[in-house]
């Protein structure tokens, strides 16, 4: 069987050769092959069997009549999702749940940072100015006194509404399939159709849905409005669930109290950015997935799944393709 490794976007994201060897030498009856620039891609995808990936274009699919799967080694599926994918046979799984506890514990800390004003006495420290009075200004609910909202109940925003609980807050969880039960540590589930409704009562705003044509700027103009002057949002999702220019047209006039964003919908994020200038907000520059080794478990997961594809065993994670997640 061959195994084609692509996974060289930016250098973060890129798989170190170190790992490829790891896979080579777990699989010794197949040939394992990496594929970073163009022409590698075009010339290995033609032959193989499997791809361990985070991206495909339509022509480079169609032009791999042997592909049978393909793993992603991240959690976001979109860029493997070409329509002649979708249309395919072919199946797909992610990584999901591999870096669950890390996003979750970046989300939370990222929502305390800006509830406590810590952004704020950061950026004083830097002229050692007490800013003492300047915090104490503002109103804060404590946690047991707050609502977060949690939009997007997979691994990570069960992970983060668990955590939420767990410092007292309640927590409302917005999700497609509403219909499954509440989780015990959660106070309700709402429907897409109900977000206005979830936003205008939450303290906090935690975005954790994956990116698919339905949630596209999924927060927009009216539903920033709908949010509490005082209420903070955190995106550890992807950058396009958001409307930028709604919601730093809000920061600006103090119609939200502040952001923190890990996610963009150019990365890096564009020094012309507004974000970089707005003093609400925490520019996090997609790390929230990052704690200790970043590649082994994602290989151990995609591992796990080879030894299941040859044994025709059910895959790990698999992928709804129509849905996009």
């Amino acid at each position: 069987m061959k195994i084609v490794v692509s996974i060289h976007d930016l250098p973060v994201w890129s798989i170190p050769d170190a790992e490829i060897d790891r896979l080579a030498g777990a699989l010794p009856d197949d040939e394992v092959v990496s594929a970073r620039e163009a022409d590698a891609r075009v010339r290995e995808f033609r032959t193989a069997d499997v791809l361990f990936a985070t991206r495909i274009r339509g022509e480079e699919f169609v032009a791999a009549p042997h592909l049978r799967w393909m793993h992603s080694s991240a959690v976001g599926v979109g860029p493997l999702l070409p329509r002649e994918v979708v249309e395919s046979p072919v199946v797909v799984t992610n990584s999901r749940g591999v870096h669950s506890e890390a996003i979750a514990e970046h989300a939370v800390a990222l929502l305390l940072a800006l509830r406590r004003g810590l952004h704020i006495a950061r950026d004083r420290q830097q002229d050692a100015v007490w800013a003492q009075e300047e915090i104490q200004a503002r109103r804060v609910p404590v946690a047991e006194a707050s609502e977060v909202l949690v939009v997007g109940l997979g691994s990570i925003g069960l992970r983060i509404a668990a955590m939420c609980a767990g410092l007292g807050m309640r927590v409302t969880g917005v999700r497609r399939d509403s219909s499954k039960p509440v989780p015990p540590f959660m106070t309700r589930v709402l429907p897409p159709s109900r977000l206005r409704e979830g936003l205008a009562h939450a303290d906090a705003i935690v975005l954790a849905a994956p990116q698919t044509d339905d949630t596209r700027a999924l927060i927009g103009r009216d539903e920033v409005a709908a949010m509490k002057p005082t209420a903070v949002l955190v995106n550890i999702a992807r950058g396009r669930l958001v409307d930028d220019d709604a919601l730093i047209d809000a920061l600006e006039a103090g119609g939200i109290a502040g952001a923190g964003l890990d996610a963009f919908r150019r990365e890096p994020l564009p020094a012309e950015s507004p974000y970089w200038r707005l003093p609400n907000v925490l520019v996090s520059p997609h790390t929230a997935s990052f704690a200790g080794d970043y590649w082994a478990p994602v290989v151990d997961l995609f591992l796990d799944n080879v030894r299941r594809f040859k044994a025709g065993e059910p895959l790990l994670n698999p992928v709804d393709k129509r849905l996009g997640y």
